[in-house]
């Protein structure tokens, strides 16, 4: 049984070395670079350069405990950014439905919390009225980031299309599982950056478009990576994975489609979530000016999707 493993990892790697190659051809020919980038910024993701075999960096990842994230907190560096430009980089990035968008509560007798629509009347219904909902505007957006309220957003648009993906992984092993996929997004040419969650017990990694692209080749995109993932962690099971966002193809006839907790909430930030980390510290600490960062990121073209899954 051990050799039958043995064997079928070889295969894998065999296979995998096979595929970089020809990945590191298309890049060139998609003009994505190959070689490591100067910034240091564009590093989150995209550099981390790792000498051992991706099944030695598994089992090295497992029995030591140096890449789970920790509650230290980085200085923050003030960015030059005015508030109208972070709103507009924020909108840039994390684009989805405008007509409407989810609010978190809390209900503090019951102990009961979730998102819902955010809408002019939330009892419309009860009084035989359709509701309303109420936009996403900078206002919103602003409150937000102000931490005056915690909003969510709905990535899948009206025409089945998508301007980002995010995995979503919880609990347990969640960073682990995160740095797996990540290196695997490195090998193929995708830039992904790795968020810690509102909870801080978890991460979301994310990928972004430069223009709308449909939820079905997105999401074939983030399985492909996925199962790719699982192959090269072999014995661990990736435990931790959720679901993507957008997590439907095509946009249900009822609802929206599930939103995503939108990063960068103000109060959350203070605890050390909602922020993007630096994959190059070993304590996973988040970057010290988010806003540099983000203003870094690359994103991929509908061409570039439709070539990485066409290899």
């Amino acid at each position: 049984m051990e050799k039958e493993v043995t064997r079928k990892l070889e295969e894998a790697l065999r296979e995998v070395k096979q595929l970089r190659q020809e990945n590191a051809e298309l890049r060139k020919k998609l003009g994505i670079e190959v070689s490591e980038p100067k910034e240091d910024y564009s590093r989150s993701g995209l550099t981390s350069v790792w000498s051992k075999t991706r099944v030695e960096e598994a089992r090295e990842a497992r029995n030591h405990v140096r890449y789970e994230p920790t509650s230290v907190k980085s200085p923050r560096v003030s960015s030059n950014f005015s508030a109208e430009e972070k709103i507009n980089l924020f909108r840039t990035l994390f684009r989805g439905r405008d007509d409407v968008y989810a609010v978190f509560w809390f209900n503090e007798r019951t102990g009961k919390k979730g998102y819902s629509p955010a809408c002019e009347d939330p009892w419309s219904s009860k009084k035989g009225r359709a509701k309303k909902y109420l936009p996403l505007t900078d206002e919103v957006i602003l409150g937000h980031l102000t931490g005056e309220k915690t909003i969510g957003l709905y990535p899948l648009l009206k025409d089945d299309t998508c301007w980002f993906l995010a995995c979503d992984f919880d609990n347990q092993g969640w960073a682990l599982d995160a740095l797996a996929f990540l290196n695997i997004c490195q090998d193929y040419g995708v830039p992904a950056y790795l968020e810690r969650s509102r909870s801080g017990n978890g991460g979301h990694v994310w990928t972004f478009f430069s223009a709308p692209v449909p939820a079905t080749l997105a999401r074939q995109l983030g399985i492909r990576l996925l199962k790719d993932t699982m192959v090269i962690r072999a014995e661990m099971d990736l435990a931790s994975y959720d679901r993507f966002f957008p997590s439907q193809d095509f946009l249900p006839r009822a609802g929206f489609g599930n939103l995503i907790a939108l990063p960068l909430q103000k109060k959350c930030r203070n605890l050390g979530n909602t922020e993007f980390l630096n994959l190059d510290d070993p304590e996973l600490r988040p970057w010290p000016d988010q806003w540099r960062f983000l203003s870094r990121i690359k994103r991929l073209g509908h061409s570039q999707v439709e070539a990485l899954l066409e290899n």
